[in-house]
């Protein structure tokens, strides 16, 4: 069902003149913001790339929402794995800045660069990753005589 959905959402957006170039644009920025490590942003950001970029919002929302309250926890341990892997034993840095959760748990500290670092980077990279990927899938489904439009 919600599979049909996103069929329509991309069959719209074809037969509105939005060619594969915009949507594989509009989906590696939805990709970026669901890696983002700014959790609360992810709407602002999502409307504010949207305004500047003139992206296709429908296409963006679905892609910015698999980090959702489900997959939350997933994301940004994730982000933080790898950027405290990056930081501490890849880079050799170990910024006095962290917080530490003794006071509040009783133990360990998180260091907030390993977790910002780690999200951007892994965001940057998976959007870098995915364009080619996704542009010629959206490139398959163009119809060859498009004439571009601004949407």
């Amino acid at each position: 069902m919600w599979l049909k959905k996103i069929r329509k959402i991309i069959g719209d957006a074809f037969k509105a003149g939005w060619t594969a170039q915009k949507l594989s644009l509009t989906f590696c920025i939805g990709l970026y913001i669901a890696f983002s490590p700014f959790p609360g942003a992810h709407t602002v950001m999502m409307v504010a790339f949207n305004y500047f970029l003139q992206l296709n919002f429908p296409l963006l929302f679905i892609i910015t929402s698999i980090n959702n309250p489900w997959t939350m926890i997933p994301f940004f341990s994730l982000d933080y794995v790898f950027g405290h892997w990056l930081v501490h034993s890849f880079l050799g840095f170990n910024p006095s800045w962290s917080i530490s959760l003794a006071d509040i748990f009783g133990g360990g500290t998180i260091c907030l660069w390993s977790f910002f670092i780690g999200g951007n980077i892994l965001g940057i990279a998976s959007a870098l990753i995915a364009y080619p990927i996704v542009y010629s899938f959206f490139k398959k489904l163009v119809p060859s005589d498009q004439t571009i439009q601004s949407p």
